[in-house]
């Protein structure tokens, strides 16, 4: 194991979108994707690349973590983006976590802060159970079989997901080093992910991964996401950071709050401190996504009616933790008007991505919000439209709405009619996925 320096490894995968299919329960959908993954911890250089589909998405992608060479690129938009502060842990964490020999090395270099935490039995065989501190992410348990030695499971919760549980399969030694050939992941019990290693390659020389190809165009840099506020318009607030929003709506004597991911208890903070101090009275989950639904616990703490789908009820009301947490569903489209101001909310689904799905209207103001169906980047190119991102244009279209910006739930851009028009004229022209 200290022989090994770099690796290259190629992947197949399925995925089962725990929480995240078309609906509330199982069965859930799968996906198919092909991964490649190459790393050199000492130098803490990470190329991956990833293409596949699931969720009403298609797509490219990767990233290249070189020190000041560093890129996140988008085959289909063919696209390369400086990342003027690339993150080698948080981007090869995903990868360590999946390939045992890294997790050892990881576990080598940290063993002074890691523990071991007594014996279990899994499968009726005897392990050792010891703690790993990753540089980034919750601590991890890893549990080593006392008589072959080799890990075989690992587990860590992960907010709000849950609880997180890794299977290592299928050992090969390859150039004196074990590696595992296939892997699952479980969520909260429920199969999440299966992986089968295709090609393993100890010690390859990454210099050619390292390139970007000539047939993507540079744009600009990809800047952090820092918490922030912006005023799309007079009483219209989108509030968040780190790639999640809410849109806030100020009424004549409330706010209506639109979206449930994960930043909603941090914008709350920000519209008190900085906007306002009228209660908030509705609280808007566009869909029962597992993260677009953590602010339920936030405006079951203020008070707010949550409004959703009847379908996600029992979801909401677990979401928010309170069984008694105030509901209204909609069925197709409903108005919220204070007599002066309006929030049209319309059903765009079934979509490729939820079977319902919210979006918001403010006809006054030619707002719409979005969560997940119009992909777009803080800045640079918009990419070629997704399934997701043609249905979004096609409810837009069939429903008549008069608007001049689009915001979302996952970035702090404001896009407009034009950039819709450009995703559904890059569709046609998307180079094809091809091999990795």
């Amino acid at each position: 194991l200290g022989q090994l320096e770099t690796l290259a490894q190629k992947s197949r995968m399925t995925t089962f979108a725990t929480g995240q299919s078309r609906k509330p329960g199982p069965p859930y959908d799968q996906g198919q994707q092909f991964n490649f993954n190459a790393i050199d911890i000492a130098n803490e250089v990470f190329v991956n690349t990833t293409r596949g589909e699931g969720g009403g998405y298609v797509f490219k992608q990767g990233v290249i973590i070189n020190g000041d060479q560093s890129w996140q690129l988008n085959h289909r938009s063919g696209t390369a983006a400086p990342l003027t502060e690339p993150d080698f842990h948080t981007q090869s964490g995903p990868f360590i976590r999946v390939t045992p020999a890294l997790l050892m090395k990881q576990l080598q270099a940290r063993r002074q802060q890691s523990n071991w935490l007594g014996k279990a039995e899994i499968d009726g065989r005897p392990h050792d159970v010891i703690t790993l501190v990753m540089e980034v992410g919750p601590t991890l348990g890893l549990y080593f079989d006392r008589e072959s030695r080799m890990l075989t499971r690992m587990e860590r919760a992960l907010p709000p997901f849950g609880q997180v549980e890794y299977r290592f399969l299928d050992y090969e030694t390859i150039d004196g080093v074990a590696f595992n050939r296939s892997f699952r992941l479980y969520v909260n019990g429920e199969d999440n992910l299966l992986i089968d290693n295709t090609e393993i390659r100890p010690n390859a020389p990454l210099d050619d991964f390292l390139k970007v190809p000539a047939s993507l165009r540079q744009v600009a840099a990809v800047t952090p996401d820092e918490f922030n506020s912006q005023e799309i318009d007079e009483g219209v607030f989108l509030i968040g950071g780190n790639n999640t929003y809410a849109l806030f709506v100020e009424m004549s004597d409330h706010v209506i709050a639109i979206g449930g991911t994960q930043t909603v208890p941090a914008s709350i903070k920000a519209l008190r401190e900085d906007i306002t101090d009228k209660p908030i009275r509705y609280g808007v989950l566009t869909h029962h996504h597992n993260d677009h639904t953590p602010g339920a616990v936030a405006y079951a703490k203020e008070g707010a009616t949550i409004i959703t789908f009847e379908e996600n009820a029992a979801l909401v009301r677990e979401a928010a933790g309170d069984e008694n947490v105030k509901l209204e569903f909609v069925r197709d489209h409903m108005t919220l008007t204070d007599g002066a101001n309006k929030v049209e909310l319309y059903d765009i689904g079934p979509t490729p991505h939820a079977e319902n799905i919210l979006i918001a209207y403010l006809p006054d103001k030619g707002i719409i919000f979005e969560a997940d169906h119009f992909p777009q980047p803080a800045t640079g190119v918009i990419p070629p439209a997704v399934p997701a991102t043609v249905a979004f244009a096609e409810a837009l279209k069939r429903l008549d709405l008069d608007y001049t910006r689009i915001v979302g739930a996952h970035s702090r851009r404001v896009a407009g009619p034009e950039d819709v028009r450009t995703a559904l004229a890059g569709a046609s022209a998307a180079a094809t996925t091809g091999g990795l």
